[in-house]
């Protein structure tokens, strides 16, 4: 038997709803813990706090998480919200669906802890695939009004589908707004209800076989993988290390086509978009996705997107958008660089699912631009990136291309960098040493030298100011570590380190015609001081 009551009341946050579950499913209990359950009911609480302390001290979830509702009631303990989420943090740690749930909420709504959309959307995620329906219906407001998470109609129409099945009270409602905005996006039912990008697994259990699948599982060889966009014989935008999972979806000659658990990221024509903060909406047929900012002779089309499909954009250069690549773009790697494994097992689904979603595995320096060096086995030459290095003493890197822009950085002469576009006389690029930005300091767990975002999506501005001289140059989610070397104000400086470009006068540069040996032990060891 399930009963549900709410420590807070239902409140409306846009369509989401934000309910405590208490008192889980008990399941297939022991006769203590019964006797505990009943003590409970008759308000002998002490009795009930004695037992459940007892199992919740060998790691039973089921009593941690009931210790923390007796703490919340004040019920044979002293009430304590603190002890409240300290509880439900180790139950939900255990696996406890309705404690993840819970301790969802509290971040969602800053109960016992920090504020942290992105936190709670992640156990809403986690407390979803194990069948709350609650969590479910959450997860699909989520999604469908971008708050924690970035916007995503397939998501939400996929997890609010499932509430509906358990009869969620207004998931029904939830589901018409979904299919109403995706008419308005312009897409159709059958769109709508495509596979989406999240590993879903709300029904099945860890000690199952694993599930039938549409791809074959593994992972790359010892001396590492080459991925090649759009056709095999492209241009290469990264290479995978060894050991990272990998899904072959079909095989041609000597190629396999593959899905990776690494964004990827491309460049489109901005007017084919339209934007609303990070992220945007293709509003063309068959918008082209390059791989770089023009339509000259070195940029390849490498993908297509759909009508109405939603993208993350993650920086600017002239009227280009630099935004996450297609679903439909395909990957190829050579078949011979690749360890196949005989099935999909559960060690090989976890190490994919960490590999999709560690901190590192969007926007880096290193997966948006590869240089192929000419002893790798595609014997191409070509880099989605110039090789530079700078000519001047303090030369600026600026956050806008043109002089009134704010400086982000001052570079030494000989300073490596990496060219990723261009607008007029100005260089857009990265550089080894980082870039310095500003974000709100509110947004930011700070212990000691390290730092930490704490929600999703942070602006990085350019300037500590929200006024229209300081330009947004990206955003950072949660979790994310950072280097923080100075204040003002409410304010926060950090050092980023990839998942920003800044732009520098091209006099002040000199493009080297291959990506060298020494022009890479520079970058390397740049780098390396600048980060240790």
């Amino acid at each position: 038997m399930k009963t549900c009551e709410p420590i807070l009341c239902a409140r409306i946050f846009s369509v989401l709803v934000i309910v405590f579950l208490l008192l889980g499913s008990h399941g297939a209990m022991g006769d203590e813990r019964l006797d505990a359950v009943k003590a409970y009911k008759s308000q002998d609480y002490q009795t009930a706090v004695r037992i459940w302390r007892s199992y919740a001290a060998k790691g039973d979830v089921e009593a941690q998480y009931l210790l923390g509702v007796a703490y919340h009631k004040g019920h044979g303990v002293n009430k304590s919200l603190n002890q409240t989420i300290a509880w439900f943090r180790k139950a939900a740690q255990g696996g406890h669906s309705t404690a993840m749930f819970n301790l969802g909420a509290a971040y969602w709504k800053g109960i016992g802890v920090r504020q942290n959309l992105g936190r709670a959307v992640d156990w809403w995620k986690k407390s979803a695939a194990k069948g709350e329906a609650s969590a479910q219906y959450n997860l699909a407001s989520c999604y469908l009004s971008g708050k924690g998470i970035e916007h995503d109609l397939r998501e939400a129409y996929y997890w609010i589908n499932l509430a509906t099945k358990q009869k969620h009270p207004g998931a029904d409602k939830v589901a018409l707004m979904i299919k109403q905005e995706a008419k308005r996006s312009g897409l159709t039912l059958a769109e709508l209800s495509k596979d989406t990008t999240t590993q879903h697994s709300t029904t099945r259990n860890p000690t199952d076989p694993a599930p039938e699948s549409g791809f074959t599982a593994a992972t790359v060889g010892a001396r590492g993988a080459v991925v090649h966009l759009s056709k095999p014989t492209s241009n290469a935008i990264t290479k995978l290390s060894s050991g990272t999972p990998i899904k072959v979806v079909s095989t041609r000659d000597k190629w396999s086509q593959v899905h990776i658990p690494l964004a990827i990221n491309v460049w489109v024509f901005g007017t084919l978009i339209t934007q609303n903060g990070d992220t945007a909406r293709i509003v063309g047929e068959g918008v082209r996705a390059r791989t770089r900012p023009s339509t000259q002779s070195g940029s390849s089309v490498v993908g297509n997107f759909e009508k109405g499909e939603y993208v993350r954009v993650l920086s600017t250069s002239g009227d280009w958008a630099r935004v996450t690549a297609p679903r439909t773009m395909r990957a190829w790697i050579l078949s011979k660089q690749l360890e196949i494994h005989p099935s999909v097992t559960d060690q090989w689904l976890n190490r994919w699912q960490s590999a999709a979603t560690r901190p590192d595995s969007a926007e880096t320096a290193e997966n948006t631009a590869i240089d192929i060096s000419p002893s790798s086995d595609s014997g191409q030459t070509s880099a989605l990136f110039r090789a530079a290095l700078v000519t001047q003493a303090n030369a600026p890197v600026l956050a806008q291309p043109n002089a009134g822009g704010a400086v982000i950085a001052l570079l030494d002469s000989n300073t490596p960098i990496k060219i990723i576009g261009s607008k007029g006389n100005w260089k857009m690029i990265q550089s080894p040493n980082g870039l310095d930005v500003w974000v709100w300091g509110k947004f930011i767990d700070e212990r000691g030298a390290t730092a930490t975002i704490n929600r999703n999506r942070v602006r990085i501005r350019s300037r500590p100011s929200t006024t229209e001289t300081s330009d947004v140059l990206g955003a950072l989610d949660s979790g994310t570590k950072v280097t923080v070397i100075g204040h003002k104000g409410d304010w926060a400086r950090l050092r980023i380190f990839g998942a920003v470009s800044g732009w520098i006068d091209s006099a002040q540069v000199m493009t080297l015609p291959t990506v060298s040996e020494d022009w890479r032990a520079r970058w390397a060891s740049a780098q390396a001081i600048a980060t240790r």
